[in-house]
């Protein structure tokens, strides 16, 4: 990252919705096996801002490479869950976004966030080991690794 780029990490605003489902649907291929939290589409982003849920986007220089969120489904430990555009891939951008997103969460108020990684997902495990989540088991296909990190 140069030093004169701006970046900037704010919640998701209405006026968001059109550049973030262009990143999700341009994500590669790969990407978007690993990062399908939703369904990409105008109405679900839109839903989404309106949920109870926290979304935010990374901006560069006053473009949105960066998207993530806390989602409660009904429970009181939000999961984490995050892409960067495509092209922007690692540039460190994931674990910045993946930091500002759990400075968030604790702004916020949790004490805890939990994540599901696909086990070929390896260098967005490494970020997150890195940061210091634990895995505490798998999912019942047994595809995915569960983690959590205590704030």
């Amino acid at each position: 990252m140069k030093s004169y780029e701006s970046l900037n990490f704010r919640f998701l605003e209405k006026n968001d919705v059109y550049e973030v489902l262009e990143i999700l649907l341009n994500l590669s291929e790969k990407n978007k096996e690993f990062f399908h939290p939703h369904d990409f589409n105008v109405e679900t982003l839109n839903e989404n801002l309106n949920s109870s849920d926290h979304y935010f986007v990374l901006t560069l220089n006053n473009q949105i490479i960066g998207y993530s969120f806390l989602r409660l489904f009904g429970y009181e430990t939000p999961s984490f869950g995050c892409c960067i555009r495509n092209g922007y891939e690692k540039k460190g951008y994931g674990t910045i976004i993946t930091k500002l997103t759990i400075d968030k969460a604790r702004e916020l108020g949790y004490s805890k966030i939990i994540l599901k990684i696909y086990k070929e997902n390896t260098p967005a495990q490494k970020i997150y080991k890195k940061l210091g989540f634990k895995t505490i088991g798998e999912t019942e296909d047994k595809k995915q690794y569960k983690m959590e990190l205590n704030l």
